[in-house]
């Protein structure tokens, strides 16, 4: 191991030696020739380190290094080679020298860009919201597209999805949930939009934790528009959208005027001016394109535009002797419209609709996949003119691979995988900073009972990985000694990260206005409590209910209070639920800590919030959010005002409020944790929401007025084998005329947005 970490110092003083002068390359030279001679042969990962500081070397010197320095390090890389007898090492030395001796041919440029490929795939994603704007209160539907950025198909390499509402005024993260792909690769939920939530602009952004190895430009990000009174906004107005184009490099477009792109007759026509010199290739890629082919400088190479894919393309000319990039240039190829034919009729007054659509590609081809799909109330839902379709979407967020770094093999750093599963990371260590030998690890799930036991060998770090779990989720771990003894045992665990994302939008963004119609409507449905969470229950009789005796010190009546014979507190799967019902909802900050809102302010576990007592004792939020709702006797809510009588709970508490828990028989008494568990309550996955559309069935058994602006939202409609489907709904009571929008990939790849008024 101490010869492999001395490597890795030799392969850093490597990279970074062409920024000094000629002495530190004898100087490292000496070493390269003292490392090859002390450590070849005494084992593949020294040899196949050494390699890979040869391979790099003649890589990162190419074009910067003497006559004499090249034949010194040429010759020592033909030693290297004459002394390994591993056939691997053998061609990547023999490359190595190639490329130090200028070698590179149009079949070796295509092999490193199709390499990078494999190593560094991209992934993009488009949001789908079932209208452009809301209300407070209101739901916000969608689906995110993800895909593969060179192909354009649907990929489900990530399994989770995190998507993100961000405050464009305040630069803020109001709400994150993370979206788990279903059975059929989709990925699709909803976010509820807070009912204090001000007026004024919002982002959805949408990432993989793959994603996050590239900038968080890269990620998606969708537009919103809240209907209410908007927040004053000091300082200057946000450049607003993304700038779209070419790929820039400091702040300049890579286009050049010395390589001509024309379209013309199905034809793209690419010439470069005579003045270059040496032997070149054209290279095409992107989009799913790659051609690689030998040029003449002067000469007009045609290549055909049917064996391109659509989408955007980029032209580059490299020197095959020093494998520079002559001129580079963008293209955008253009592909057929799909035929999309949507027919049925519009109906009113809570009649039934029902729509067929029938999709299929520019020749006639029948189109098959799932598409996410809307129908809005389309005399106050008008069509988003400000945000891209899916189609533009994609062309703007096409691959994004850097050309010069395909062709030197400089790869990005990778941190993060494709995320398959949620994990659980940490370490288990000595109180008295010492070192636990081959410690345990327990992991139990107290809502199943699930309880498994690791033996970490000689490591004291862990990641569980394959996990796959709800919000709300509870994992109970404990670290332990070969033994079983949790004495001087301290178990620490890895907090969740998030990356700190910004709105791309500014508050002032200019958007089309809300009509005043949608408020209006909307705001009423809201009010209404939407017809779809209404349930009508049959006929009871009330019997006389028990009235409970306020369980606090001074008798006084709570604001509100469950106990134990409520049946709802069996229902309560977590405490974030029930704190909810009592009015104090729960939420996540930026760096995933569950926190407590409450008049306007937010609470974590570390800092001074509502007073909270549990059996007597002074206790916090923390340990608040750790206890069972099926375990607790009594929860009695004081606000601000109602615990203005209850200072002897705490002087604070008339600012702050009151909280007081009791635990069944059994359970009471304060408990300490010790320092060898821990409870684990990580954001997982929000279960899948599905949209309920009312059925009108029986027009008596109406109880509501209906003035839904979506009347109809599904993720995912299957189209069958002739690119059909079929989708049903009612009409609302003010519905007249429809706005319906399809969007999605089919798969192979066709992009398909589709917009229709149907009257």
């Amino acid at each position: 191991m101490r010869h492999i970490f001395n490597l890795s110092l030799l392969l850093i003083l490597a990279l970074d030696c062409h920024a000094q002068q000629s002495a530190s390359f004898h100087e490292l030279m000496a070493k390269v020739q003292h490392m090859k001679e002390k450590y070849t042969g005494q084992g593949t990962d020294n040899d196949r380190a050494i390699t890979v500081i040869m391979y790099r070397l003649g890589d990162d010197y190419r074009g910067q290094l003497s006559r004499s320095q090249y034949k010194q390090l040429h010759a020592c890389i033909q030693q290297m080679q004459d002394l390994t007898a591993d056939p691997y090492q053998r061609s990547q030395l023999s490359r190595a020298s190639q490329l130090l001796l200028g070698k590179t041919d149009s079949l070796d440029i295509e092999q490193r860009i199709l390499n990078y490929y494999a190593h560094v795939p991209q992934e993009v994603i488009h949001i789908h919201t079932d209208r452009p704007y809301y209300v407070p209160g209101d739901t916000v539907w969608f689906r995110a597209h993800l895909v593969d950025a060179v192909t354009h198909t649907p990929i489900s390499r990530s399994r989770y999805v995190y998507v993100e509402l961000l405050d464009n005024a305040a630069d803020t993260l109001v709400q994150r949930i993370i979206v788990r792909c279903d059975s059929d690769g989709v990925f699709a939920n909803a976010i509820t939009l807070p009912h204090h939530l001000h007026g004024g602009s919002y982002t959805l952004a949408a990432y993989t934790q793959w994603m996050r190895n590239f900038p968080a430009e890269r990620f998606c990000y969708k537009l919103l528009q809240v209907a209410g009174k908007t927040p004053q906004v000091d300082g200057e107005p946000a450049a607003g959208r993304r700038g779209v184009g070419l790929r820039q490099k400091d702040g300049v477009p890579q286009a050049s005027r010395r390589l001509q792109l024309v379209q013309r007759k199905g034809q793209l026509l690419i010439q470069l001016d005579e003045a270059a010199t040496g032997p070149l290739s054209c290279v095409l890629y992107g989009s799913g394109n790659l051609i690689v082919t030998d040029y003449t400088p002067g000469k007009v190479l045609r290549i055909d535009g049917h064996s391109l894919r659509p989408g955007s393309l980029s032209v580059a000319m490299v020197n095959r002797q020093t494998g520079d990039i002559i001129a580079e240039s963008q293209a955008r190829i253009e592909a057929p419209e799909p035929q999309v034919t949507i027919r049925g009729e519009a109906r009113q007054h809570n009649e039934p609709m029902q729509l067929t659509i029938d999709i299929a590609e520019a020749d006639g081809t029948p189109v098959y996949g799932n598409f996410s799909v809307s129908v809005a109330d389309y005399d106050v839902v008008k069509p988003d003119s400000v945000q891209p379709s899916i189609s533009e979407s994609l062309m703007q967020q096409s691959d994004d691979y850097s050309l010069d770094d395909m062709l030197s093999n400089k790869y990005p750093r990778i941190d993060y995988g494709f995320q398959t599963s949620q994990t659980i990371s940490g370490q288990i260590r000595g109180t008295l900073f010492k070192r636990v030998k081959r410690p345990k690890l327990m992991l139990i799930r107290p809502d199943t009972g699930f309880r498994e036991t690791f033996e970490l060998g000689d490591s004291s770090r862990f990641t569980i990985n394959g996990l796959d779990f709800p919000d709300g989720t509870t994992y109970v771990l404990e670290g332990m000694r070969k033994t079983g003894s949790t004495s001087l045992v301290q178990l620490d665990i890895t907090p969740q990260a998030f990356p700190t994302l910004h709105a791309p939008f500014g508050a002032r963004h200019t958007a089309p206005a809300i009509p005043d119609a949608f408020v209006r409507q909307a705001q009423e449905q809201v009010m209404y409590g939407s017809v779809d969470r209404v349930i009508n229950l049959p006929e009871v009789v009330k019997e006389k209910k028990r009235q409970h005796k306020p369980t606090n010190l001074m008798g006084m009546p709570p604001f509100r209070a469950f106990y134990d014979d409520d049946p709802m507190l069996n229902n309560f799967h977590s405490m974030e639920i029930l704190l909810s019902t009592l009015g104090i909802p729960v939420y996540r900050d930026a760096e995933g800590e569950l926190c407590i809102r409450y008049s306007n302010n937010v609470v974590t576990p570390s800092s001074q919030g509502p007073v909270v007592f549990i059996d007597e004792f002074r206790s916090n939020v923390e340990e608040l959010l750790m206890l069972q709702p099926q375990t607790i006797e009594s929860i009695e809510w004081f606000d601000h005002v109602g615990a203005t009588h209850m200072t002897i709970y705490g002087w604070h508490v008339s600012t702050s409020g009151l909280l007081l828990v009791r635990q069944k028989p059994g359970l009471k008494g304060r408990t300490f944790r010790p320092l060898s568990m821990a409870t684990v309550q990580q954001q997982g996955w929000k279960p899948n929401v599905d949209f309920y559309s009312p059925q009108y069935t029986d027009p008596s058994a109406k109880t509501r007025p209906d003035h839904r602006t979506t009347l109809y939202w599904n993720p995912k409609v299957q189209t069958d084998a002739d690119g059909r489907a079929t989708i049903r709904f009612y009409a609302s009571d003010l519905s007249k005329r429809y706005l319906v929008t399809l969007e999605g990939i089919s798969d192979d790849g066709t992009v398909v947005h589709h917009q229709q008024v149907i009257e």
